[in-house]
């Protein structure tokens, strides 16, 4: 099964393409069933940083592939991506689910003061390379679920307006992000409708 990839082969393919592994945020702290920590990268040259799980993969043995998350903000910003990874790795481990890709998470109030966001919208990563998103059993083979061995959901912050856009139909808030092209990785970006 997909779920038994070991750390550092997760942590070399995050770090090709999310910068240098500066460690280990945090760990849950005396928590049974909740063995994940949080991992922090920086982009130096972008100014960005990327706080991802290790962990999470485990959590569901039935899955066909284990899953991870992420998110990547201005390094200024790395509290909140920190903070929105840590919450949501709570939520999974305490639900015992996954996250799927285009999937919104409304949290009907601001994630943050001064933010202006008030949920998170699972997506591919909006700036790396698509294969950030996939780690593979055989990386020249089509990427099946019978090949993919891990997938990495990015948690991308949105607007109420981009919240409410996206919940009939997912691809008008990307359809909107291409014609505005936000700054999706600062969370203090204005709305982009």
């Amino acid at each position: 099964m997909g779920q038994q990839i070991q750390s550092v082969p997760l942590l070399h393919h995050v770090q090709t393409y999310a910068g240098e592994h500066r460690g280990t945020e945090s760990k849950p702290n005396n928590r049974p069933n909740r063995q994940y920590s949080l991992e922090r990268f920086d982009h130096t040259a972008s100014g960005i940083t990327t706080i991802t799980s290790n962990g999470l993969r485990h959590i569901d043995s039935d899955a066909p592939f284990g899953e991870e998350i992420a998110c990547t903000l201005r390094t200024p910003q790395a509290g909140y991506a920190r903070a929105i990874v840590g919450a949501m790795c709570e939520f999974i481990t305490l639900r015992r689910t996954r996250i799927e890709y285009g999937q919104i998470i409304d949290n009907h109030n601001h994630l943050f003061d001064g933010t202006g966001k008030e949920g998170l919208l699972a997506a591919t990563h909006p700036r790396f390379d698509e294969k950030f998103n996939y780690i593979t059993r055989n990386p020249n083979a089509a990427r099946t679920s019978d090949n993919i061995e891990l997938q990495i959901v990015t948690l991308l912050p949105i607007s109420r307006h981009e919240i409410e856009l996206a919940a009939p139909d997912i691809d008008l808030l990307y359809e909107q992000w291409q014609k505005n092209h936000p700054d999706l990785l600062d969370i203090t970006r204005p709305s982009a409708l």
